[in-house]
């Protein structure tokens, strides 16, 4: 199985996820644009973001972005934030830096007005350490925003790597910390929680983008192993598409807001 390292070495196996989202889906807005409305920021707004990945969140959102914010950008993928510092370079975000783990941030206690966790808590092994570090790192009146899948998400792509036997967790790994469980876990550490959801799906009419999302879940040795697996993937989504003309998949995202962190 190909490991969180890997997956996450740097942004190629993300940016085959975010182009099938981004090309095949149904919303008028895009996720990213959505999430920014939710937030509740003012001039003076300090930002963690940690899991910030390539920045996508801030590359999407340029021109909403005040000149007077700083932002903390956090991520243990080296080769993410080289990306994210490269994308970021040019649209006036005053930014630091840092390569490490959410379980131990190297910043002051009470911090951070607002702490973005996008699409990165169901990746945590100590989901409660983190959870308390964050709370330690925010502001008595800061907030989380925490956005992740329901367990229905992209079901239709699931079903087909279940039914051709493939060995992959791409589909799953975010039922660790989910629309239907994470605010029981964020209660243990924010005093209100509440969930918005995001209403999209996607008509995908082409062969290679789901083939390609399959893919970025697997390691190099496991595309060798499943190569005729993918094969039969790709042959009946094909016939698929020339009897429908369309594939339509479901999605499962929101997004928390944590308000209120109770003392660590």
């Amino acid at each position: 199985m190909s490991t969180l390292s890997d997956q996450y070495r740097d942004s190629s196996r993300l940016d085959a996820r975010f182009r099938l989202h981004r090309d095949f889906s149904t919303s008028q807005q895009p996720f990213t644009q959505w999430v920014f409305d939710k937030f509740d920021f003012t001039a003076t707004t300090s930002i963690l973001d940690i899991g910030c990945g390539p920045g996508y969140l801030w590359v999407e959102n340029r021109e909403r972005i005040h000149p007077e914010w700083e932002v903390v950008l956090v991520d243990r993928s080296f080769g993410m934030l080289v990306e994210a510092h490269k994308n970021l370079r040019d649209i006036g975000l005053k930014v630091r830096w840092i390569n490490g783990d959410a379980q131990a941030l190297p910043l002051d206690g009470c911090a951070f007005d607002v702490v973005v966790a996008n699409h990165m808590l169901y990746h945590v092994e100590d989901r409660p350490g983190v959870l308390a570090e964050i709370s330690r790192v925010t502001k008595p009146d800061g907030r989380l925003y925490a956005a992740t899948n329901g367990r229905a998400h992209l079901l239709e792509i699931r079903e087909l790597i279940e039914r051709f036997q493939l060995n992959s967790s791409i589909l799953t790994h975010h039922n660790a910390f989910s629309l239907e469980n994470g605010e029981e876990q964020l209660r243990g550490s924010f005093k209100r929680v509440s969930c918005v959801k995001f209403d999209d799906s996607l008509e995908v009419t082409e062969v290679e983008p789901i083939i390609a999302y399959i893919q970025s879940g697997l390691s190099p040795e496991e595309l060798a192993a499943n190569a005729e697996g993918l094969q039969d993937i790709q042959v009946f989504i094909g016939r698929q598409l020339n009897k429908e003309g369309v594939i339509r998949i479901r999605k499962e995202t929101g997004m928390f807001i944590a308000e209120k962190p109770l003392p660590v």
